[in-house]
Order: structure tokens, then C-alpha cells, then sequence
């Protein structure tokens, strides 16, 4: 269901579609007008273009950022204005989920609309791998590109063993125009060689642009990113695609000491007495609290704040479809690894963490704000994925979906425009998890977890069961073989996947490990 407010967007025309209150919509055969009065709103409604016909596009994508870890998704502590404001003033999704529970994966997904086993990237990807994005996917910048947009990726790549390998695909050979960023995570290699703690801030040196690398920097990460974007979006007046992708809040984070002091009552005084520390030194150290972990996303938060009233300066925000979301859910305070000693991150109470099936590791926060589309306000509660974005870009683009290859995602546009809408096929997920638990069907409000012998394993109503504490798989017999049928069915698509089986004869190879 679907929550609309009462505001209208400016479409010229009275709409009784959009002059409800913010409770939950009535169906259309309960709503107290007209017949007549109903019909005639609609056909001009249809008769009016309901967007730009070619509007800019910005998708920011953030690293680790959990479904609990904003204000608008409830976290009590953590300031994060910007992030709150692009929900006010657009659409926020309550079941938004990534393409995975993990990096490289979700973003393979991002870019195809396909579920990344079909990509070639299965697992995150290690420095120097070979493993990559398969050269033969569309994305969408490609679709950009086809349709006389200019493109970059600024940011985080992470869909190769690095930026600078000659022999890898790079972001060129997906569309992107431009590149700035990093391959992974923020790196300061000439401190982590000495094997000493960091005598100043830790401003990344693995930056590369358009596949250059850049050397030493003198800021953090975040606001590398922005400048350059900022900078980009000067260039030229072409109607863009900008994949926006901060590497905050992945460990090791790092932000000013003006957002520390933000949050000095969360630091330990181990903390306040190293605040260049960070999680540089962290596995024989004690715990640091959880300020570091709420300044990077405020820190991060300030920073897209500084992208979007540049484009509201330029006049060009309410041009924009602007879309934002998170690769995975967060690294929370029950470290598995030494890596994640330290961090912070929120699921709103959902079970699991990034690099489980569970909620907690694939529910993330989706925001779009797009005035001539989606009402100030709008709530939406229909489960969508990240995958959806893909043929919903395809379509306002006016660009056709590739017919070599199977789409996992569905197109979102109707829903936006608040049309009927229901999903056609099951979500999926597929990743190697450090409890076993491989993979993930959701039909409706039902999800099944299996694990990697494909045996089902839990089942939940998220209906009923937001937290997955009611395992009903004992007790719903015809339900589990159905999902295990749809699931099967669904399993030997994406073993069959022609692209996937062209690049194995191809002798490409697939990410696949423990994960990090």
C-alpha cells in the first residue's frame, strides 16, 4: 500500500489522485466521488506528460549504510538533514532492498537491473582479481549514453581488481564518460606500511581519474567526491547521469574533527585521546564508542547536502530525479571479523547485518525525490529492489531493455505515478554467508532463506513477523514446496543465463569467497 500526502505535484491540473491526506490510500472502488468526476481526472491526467523528457538523473548509491542509520528511518542520534529533506520533499520506500548483501555484488546489480549471479560478480572483489563486471552487460549509463545524456561515475567502483589494472573493464566500457574515485575502500598506503598509528588525518591516496591515478590528497573522502562532482556538473549543459558513490560509511571511516565534536558524548576517552585513530588501529584497542560511526554518516550526509544546493543553485534540482540508497545493510557492533571492530551500524532492528540474507543485510533506505513525478511526503510500502531502478530508467529514458538477456528487475514507474501495480515474479538473492544461508526468495509478503545445498531453512511472514523471529517452515508445508518450486525454477534461469554461459565458455571467472 501506498501513502500519499496531501500536497499536489505541479501537473497543472486539480488531481483528486493526489489531494488525500497522509493515511493509508483507499483503492479506487472505495473512493467517496463521482464516477464520472473520476474518469474525466484521469483521462487528463493521461493526456499530460507527467515528466521531463529528459530529465537529469543523479543515483546516489553509499556504502554500508543500514536501513536504521538516518533520522527519516528512525535512528534518535544521528543528524542527517540532507537525506531527511530529499524524503520530504519526495518518496520514501519502507521495503527497499539491494541487489545483495554485499558490495561489488548490489552494484552489479544496480547498473544491469540483473541479479548479480547472472553478472559474473558473486562476491565482493579483492584487490588485483580478475574478476569483473562481464564486458558483454548493458548498463545503465549505456542507456544514458543512447540517450544523448553525458555520464560519470564519481566515487566508488568496486566492479574490478582496481582502477588502474590496463587489462580489466573499466567504467569506460560501461558507459560512463568519466571517472573519478576509488577501486574499494579508502586507503592511506605510506601509513598502513609503516605499521605506525597515524600521526594526521587520513585523506585517501588511492584516488584515481579516468583511470589515472591521482597521488596524495589533502581531504577526506567524502568531500574529494563532492568537490568532483560539483566540478563535473559545471562542464557542460547536457542533460546527465551521474552515479554518485561515496564510500562512507565503509570501514575504515574517517570525517573533520567538527563532526567528531558532534558527537563527543558517544566517544570513549580511549577515543577522545586518539581522534586521528579512527579504526586504523583497532583490533588490540578498546572500544571507541559510537561516535566515529555516527560523525562519517553526518560527515557523509553534509556532503551530498553540498551536490544538491549546488543543483538547487543552478536551478537544475527539481530537473534532477534524484535517487538515493545503500549497497547492503550496515556493519553493526556484533563484529564477526576484526575489520569491523568498532562500527556502529543501525538495521531498525532487523535481523542480520551485511553478508546475511536476513532483513537487516538487504532491507535498505530508497528515497526519490522528483517533483514533476512524486508528491512531497509520499510514503510507499510495496517491497521494491534495487533492480527495479534499471527498467524504470530504461522507460523514462524512452530507451528499449535489452532482448539478449533476462531483466530481474520491473519497472517502478507505475507505481510512481501511482497506477496498478504488482510485481510480476519473486525477489531473489543469492551470496555465500558466514552462517550458510545462500539464498532468499520473496513472494509477497512471504521470504524463504535456503541454504547453499538449496534445502529451505526458514520461513517468515513479513507481514506479521517484521524482525523474522517466527520461523513457520514446519508449519507451512504447501507454502515452502511452492517457494522451493518457485525458487528452483528461478535458479536454473540464472544458471542458463545466456550472457552468464557465453562468458563461461569465454573462460570468465566469478568472484566468489568469504566476502568483506
Amino acid at each position: 500500500m501506498k501513502y500519499v500526502p496531501s500536497h499536489r505535484p505541479s501537473w497543472g491540473v486539480d488531481s483528486p489522485a493526489w489531494s488525500e491526506s497522509p493515511t493509508r490510500r483507499q483503492s479506487r472502488g472505495q473512493l467517496c466521488r463521482g464516477a464520472l468526476l473520476a474518469a474525466l481526472s484521469k483521462l487528463i491526467l493521461c493526456a499530460l506528460p507527467s515528466f521531463a523528457a529528459s530529465p537529469n538523473i543523479l543515483l546516489v548509491y553509499v556504502d554500508d549504510l543500514g536501513y536504521g542509520d538516518t533520522a527519516v528511518y528512525g535512528h534518535t542520534v544521528v543528524k542527517t538533514p540532507h537525506i531527511d529533506s530529499l524524503a520530504a520533499e519526495g518518496l520514501r520506500f519502507t521495503q527497499f532492498y539491494a541487489p545483495s548483501a554485499l558490495c561489488s555484488p548490489s552494484r552489479a546489480g544496480l547498473l544491469t537491473g540483473r541479479t548479480p549471479y547472472r553478472t559474473g560478480v558473486r562476491d565482493w572483489i579483492p584487490p588485483d582479481s580478475d574478476v569483473s563486471l562481464g564486458r558483454n552487460e548493458t548498463t545503465l549509463a549505456d542507456l544514458a549514453k543512447q540517450a544523448g545524456y553525458r555520464t560519470a561515475v564519481i566515487g566508488k567502483w568496486h566492479l574490478n581488481g582496481g582502477l588502474g589494472m590496463a587489462d580489466a573493464p573499466q567504467p569506460r566500457d560501461f558507459g560512463f564518460d568519466y571517472q573519478y574515485g576509488l577501486d574499494a575502500w579508502v586507503k592511506n598506503a605510506a601509513v598502513a606500511a609503516s605499521g605506525k598509528p597515524r600521526s594526521g588525518p587520513m585523506y585517501p591516496d588511492n584516488m584515481y581519474r579516468n583511470n589515472q591515478p591521482i597521488g596524495a590528497t589533502d581531504r577526506y573522502s567524502a568531500e574529494l567526491v563532492s568537490d568532483e562532482a560539483i566540478g563535473w556538473l559545471n562542464r557542460d549543459d547536457a542533460p546527465f547521469f551521474l552515479l554518485l558513490t561515496y564510500s562512507e560509511v565503509h570501514t575504515p571511516i574517517a570525517s573533520p574533527p567538527q563532526y567528531l565534536q558532534m558527537y563527543q558524548q558517544f566517544l570513549t576517552p580511549e577515543a577522545r585521546a586518539n581522534p586521528l585513530l579512527f579504526y586504523r588501529e583497532f583490533v588490540h584497542r578498546p572500544w571507541r564508542g559510537r561516535g566515529e560511526y555516527y560523525a562519517s554518516i553526518s560527515y557523509l550526509d553534509a556532503q551530498l547536502g553540498r551536490v544538491l544546493e549546488h543543483l538547487r543553485k543552478q536551478g537544475l534540482l527539481d530537473d534532477t530525479l534524484v535517487i538515493f540508497s545503500s549497497d547492503n545493510g550496515p556493519v553493526t557492533d556484533a563484529a564477526i571479523t576484526p575489520w569491523e571492530l568498532g562500527m556502529a551500524g543501525e538495521t531498525g532492528g532487523l535481523r542480520g547485518k551485511k553478508r546475511f540474507l536476513f532483513e537487516g543485510g538487504l532491507r535498505v533506505p530508497g528515497i526519490i525525490r522528483y517533483p514533476a513525478l512524486v508528491g512531497a511526503g509520499t510514503t510507499v510500502d510495496e517491497p521494491v529492489t534495487a533492480l527495479d531502478l534499471f527498467p524504470t530508467l530504461a522507460e523514462i529514458l524512452a530507451q528499449e531493455l535489452p532482448d539478449r538477456t533476462p531483466i530481474d528487475g520491473q519497472s517502478l514507474l507505475p507505481l510512481l505515478r501511482d497506477e496498478t501495480w504488482q510485481r510480476q515474479q519473486p525477489l531473489y538473492w543469492a551470496i555465500e554467508t558466514p552462517d550458510g544461508m545462500e539464498y532468499a526468495l520473496r513472494d509477497g509478503d512471504w521470504k524463504l532463506i535456503l541454504d547453499g545445498n538449496a534445502q529451505p531453512r526458514y520461513l517468515f511472514d513479513l507481514s506479521r513477523d517484521f524482525y523474522e523471529v517466527n520461523n513457520l517452515l514446519d508449519s507451512e508445508p504447501q507454502r515452502v514446496s511452492a517457494m522451493t518450486a518457485a525458487f528452483t525454477a528461478y535458479q536454473n534461469s540464472v544458471d542458463k543465463d545466456p550472457l552468464r554461459q557465453q562468458r563461461e565458455r569465454n573462460g570468465a571467472t566469478h568472484a566468489a569467497g568469504p566476502g568483506a
